[in-house]
């Protein structure tokens, strides 16, 4: 037997905390935490088990106090109280909560799916949806007396209807969808602050009638619940943290009480949305991430935050088409896309003025691709019902990461294609989250695991060795990149717009044919609890063909086993093969079907086949005649026998060069624009476009400067820019510059670069190195003079020219500097070389001899004893006096320095101290003053930088001279063949 896991240090408790020291190996990864926005993985990370305040990424609006391992055991303490998980060292895991009570389960089993079925077993499973809840939701308020309790934040020219309360949503929202063909299932009509309702009973009345069903926020209770499910028929319920925020146990209470409420007073199965969740919200809720704005990082970091819902149990989770705030129709459009292939989506109107947020709303060419990809969801719905019954049955997510269906793929267990995902184990998504002009048509960097995997629009078929396989896939407006296994069975019901429109009188099932498949059908009434008591049905399909290249296929349909109110006593059976190639015959029971021309016979016919050589590169599509469910049928298509076929692989994408993303850049401070010629106009890419300041003479600015926002850390070296491309480009360019970069607006420091530009055509190019930072400003100090030195720089759009002669200086007035005009303005990523990971602890490289007074190696300062802090014990790191200098050069590509630092237990009582780290000469981190038994864990951003020094000063306390503490754990993060090394200071 192999140990999972050893206790490292006795279980420490104290009034404060409880905590667990548990051993780790170095290839171990670690899942779980809840809902952590932007995260999946966190070895080597501090996984946080808390509810943030917030919702973006890094936020945490649904934690769970549990962890799974891939080594095969799994942990949930049994708690209300925060905690913090430090899984940064390779060796080991400090697990702590901040409670004085240790109580915790722990679960072992050979794979993460017999893990996340025993933890959902624990703490309860995601039960089964009503099928229309995997349809579109739409919520706004409309019960404000037209928006007279918003202003500002719809459309100008929107309306809710003409009587400002709540059954305008019925012909101001619902009939909307429906005049135009657009799918959508249930509607929340009160949501927003102080919004309530009029007419309830009315409203959902005249919203069934267009196939919607209604739902209700609960602002702060659930006190006409029982009216409102049982007598006004309301069937969905969204909690907001303006009830649930009053922490864990409350919020589970509600969500408990609002799910209640619709099992006490209904057959329906309850669909209740929810943040502030906790470990087993799962069994009420779909975790929602909460409120943010709209924007391409938006839609990046929802990915691998669904991914980790689902490996903490929480099978529903989602946040809102486009985000509640802001918003595009390319945003909408690009994150409804991926939505579609997730469990549940919403969309909420009525907080921005840019958006509504229904998928009609945008002019074309979007609102045809929202309908067609909604339509796609809604005709899907059997696989989609599929996978959340086998959550119900084992707690198995419907989004997964590699390892899940691929634990051999050598990157599975990682984060390094976390963009991407399965939805169940037959269809990967990598959603499209760059604009169409910053990602020039392309999605990058799509893996797809071993084996054949088909392009699900234009049937290329890909191989996929024991690596995997990268690939780049061109995209238009219509599509995001989706690929099917080769094996798969995909089920899917008639087209329609809403659950119930049609009966369920035929089944598709989409084939791509390789070896023997099997696929097994799963349902019910779609609506009531009556699935619990066993009223449901099962129906297996099973396909034959080649392992390898095309030939015969045999599809088998079994009897329907089970029965359940509303089941038909008959149904068609239609087949869309992915062929290839044309049959001679397809038969039935040994009974050859017609062969048909084209896809409208096919459609007029009672039964019969025919083949489509343009669709897919060939696709096959067969009919049956209305058939008994309890009737097994064999279907038999005479394919010919051909090698497999090789197909061109993707191209790659052309290269992008170093220039940020401009999707990814945000104007934070702009200088006096001229109207039409707003900054952005220089980040397009068409240099027909320009970004102008004002050239009013009588408005003077002084300097012209900007401030650009990256949304994360960005490591920038260099900038470059284009001047107008007319003949007047010499007008308008600039001299003399001054480049900053910070983290935070304001706190700008020095100059990164000051520098003069020259008078030329074209592009020009700044080059600096590399500085890391989340803000950049760009500072103009003069412009070019086109007539030569001692000539004014005048514009010649600017009717008053500048006149030449020297003038009086007034102090009161800003300087003088000319207008400027640039038609590209790029800010330029440093490139990060690629390859192996390392972490070097600081205590393993020589120490100077003048330091050995002031700093010690793996062990507190002043003796042996091993560092110890809050009652831990701390193996690796270097332990200090109050008044201490470390200072390292760094060689390579240096990313992170990590540590933890406090004051050590054994001068615990003399005092405290402040620890700081500086980088090439600036302050990086001040800790503030640090006393036991507080620890603080820093993570800094050191890329780019040369030299790191770690100071301890401003020793407190009863005894300041005897202050002492420890850089316990610290180590830099970077890659092979970087290199430190300590130095005197």
């Amino acid at each position: 037997d192999v140990a999972l896991w050893r206790e490292l240090q006795p279980l420490d408790l104290d009034k404060d905390q409880s905590v667990q020291v548990l051993s780790s190996e170095s290839d171990e990864h670690f899942y779980g935490g809840g809902q952590q926005n932007g995260r999946f993985e966190f070895k080597g990370r501090e996984l946080e088990v808390s509810y943030s305040g917030g919702w973006e990424e890094g936020d945490r609006p649904n934690p769970a106090p549990m962890l799974l391992s891939s080594r095969g055991w799994g942990m949930l303490r049994n708690t209300w109280s925060d905690g913090t998980y430090d899984l940064r060292q390779a060796d080991q895991a400090t697990l702590l909560h901040r409670e004085d009570r240790f109580d915790a389960y722990y679960f072992v089993g050979p794979s993460l799916h017999t893990l996340l079925d025993r933890y959902t077993t624990l703490t309860g499973r995601a039960g089964l949806l009503p099928r229309w809840a995997f349809s579109y939701g739409d919520a706004d308020c409309y019960n404000d007396g037209n928006n007279i309790k918003k202003p500002g934040s719809v459309p100008d020219g929107w309306s809710d209807g003409p009587t400002g309360t709540t059954p305008d949503v019925v012909d101001s929202v619902a009939r909307q969808y429906r005049e135009h063909d657009m799918p959508g299932g249930w509607i929340l009509p009160n949501d927003g602050y102080g919004c309530g309702y009029k007419k309830l009973p009315e409203t959902v009345q005249g919203l069934a009638k267009y196939g919607f069903k209604t739902g209700l926020w609960t602002e702060n209770g659930v006190d006409k619940i029982a009216w409102e499910v049982g007598t006004a028929g309301s069937r969905v319920q969204k909690l907001d943290v303006a009830w649930t925020g009053k922490g864990y146990q409350f919020a589970m209470d509600a969500n408990q009480s609002a799910f209640n409420g619709i099992m006490d007073n209904s057959d329906s199965r309850p669909f209740l949305w929810t943040v502030m969740g906790w470990g087993g919200i799962q069994r009420y809720a779909v975790a929602w991430t909460g409120d943010q704005s709209s924007s391409w990082d938006y839609i990046r970091w929802h990915i691998p935050t669904l991914i980790g819902s689902g490996l903490s149990g929480m099978a529903y989770a989602s946040g809102d088409v486009d985000a509640i705030f802001g918003g595009s129709a390319e945003t909408f459009t690009r994150d409804l896309q991926w939505k579609s292939f997730t469990p549940v989506l919403m969309g909420m109107s009525g907080w921005s003025g840019n958006a509504r947020k229904h998928p009609w709303w945008f002019d074309e060419p979007y609102r045809s691709v929202n309908r067609d990809y909604l339509k796609l969801k809604m005709r899907m719905t059997p696989y989609m019902y599929g996978l959340a019954h086998d959550a119900a049955t084992s707690g198995a997510p419907l989004l997964r990461a590699l390892m899940w269906d691929y634990p051999q793929d050598p990157q599975a267990y990682t984060e390094a294609h976390k963009y991407q995902f399965l939805l169940g184990r037959e269809l990967l998504i990598a959603p499209v989250y760059r604009s169409q002009a910053a990602s020039r048509g392309w999605r990058r960097d799509i893996h797809l695991p071993q084996g054949r995997w088909i392009d699900y629009w234009d049937g290329r078929q890909l191989q996929a060795g024991a690596e995997g396989r990268s690939l780049d896939r061109p995209v238009d407006l219509a599509t995001i990149p989706v690929f099917v296994r080769a094996g798969a069975i995909i089920p899917m019901y008639p087209a329609m717009l809403y659950d119930g429109e049609k009966p369920l009188d035929e089944v598709t099932f989409d084939l791509y044919p390789q070896g023997t498949s099997q696929y097994t059908l799963y349902e019910d009434d779609g609506a009531t609890r009556r699935y619990e008591k066993g009223e449901s049905s099962t129906q297996a399909i099973t396909v034959q063909a080649p392992a390898q290249g095309t030939g015969p296929v045999q599809v088998r349909i079994d009897p329907v086993q089970g029965r359940y109110a509303g089941q038909l006593p008959q149904r068609r059976y239609a087949l869309r093969v992915l062929s290839r190639q044309r049959p001679a015959t397809v038969t039935l029971g040994g009974r050859a079907l017609p062969m048909l021309a084209d896809q409208a016979a096919w459609q007029g016919a009672g039964e019969g086949w025919y083949f489509d050589a343009a669709e897919r590169r060939g696709t096959l599509h067969v009919r049956t005649a209305p058939t008994d469910l309890r009737q097994a049928l064999t279907l038999q298509l005479d394919l010919p026998i051909a090698a497999a076929p090789v197909d061109d692989a993707f191209p790659a994408a052309p290269e992008l060069g170093r220039a940020l993303p401009s999707d990814s850049l945000l104007v934070v401070n702009r200088p006096a624009e001229e109207q039409g010629y707003e900054m952005e106009k220089a980040f397009d890419d068409d240099p027909a476009t320009w970004f102008r300041t004002v050239r009013n003479q009588a408005v003077k600015t002084g300097a012209h400067e900007w401030v650009l926002g990256f949304g994360e850390r960005k490591l920038i070296d260099g900038i470059e820019l284009a001047p107008r491309n007319d003949p007047h480009w010499k007008n308008g360019q600039i001299r003399d510059y001054e480049i900053y970069m910070a983290d935070s607006n304001g706190e700008w420091g020095e100059p990164i670069k000051r520098g003069r530009l020259t008078l030329q055509q074209g592009m020009q190019q700044i080059d600096f190195p590399a500085h890391a930072g989340r803000l950049l400003r760009f500072r103009v100090l003069s412009t070019q003079n086109p007539e030569g030195d001692g000539a004014s720089a005048a514009d010649p759009m600017v009717t008053a020219a500048q006149g030449s002669v020297a003038r009086a200086v007034d102090a009161l007035q800003p300087r003088d500097v000319g207008p400027i005009v640039l038609s590209t303005f790029h800010v330029l990523e440093h490139p990060q070389p690629e390859g192996p990971a390392q972490q070097l602890y600081l205590s393993a490289l020589p120490m100077p001899t003048p330091l050995k007074a002031s700093v010690a190696a793996d062990h507190a300062l002043g003796g042996q004893a091993e560092m110890r802090m809050n009652g831990l014990h701390f193996r690796r790191g270097l332990g200090v006096n109050a008044s201490s200098r470390i200072d390292l050069e760094l060689t390579g590509s240096w990313r992170l320095l990590r540590a933890d630092l406090g004051i050590d237990d054994q001068c615990r009582t003399a005092g405290g101290m402040q620890f700081q780290v500086w980088g090439d000469g600036r302050l990086l981190y001040d800790s503030g003053l640090v006393n036991a038994p507080g620890v603080v864990k820093p993570e800094l951003d050191v890329r780019g930088l040369q030299r790191l020094s770690l100071r301890t000063l401003g020793a407190q306390g009863d005894r300041p001279a005897q202050v002492c503490g420890n850089w316990a754990n610290a180590a830099l993060i970077g890659q092979e063949g970087d290199t430190a090394s300590i130095v005197s200071p």
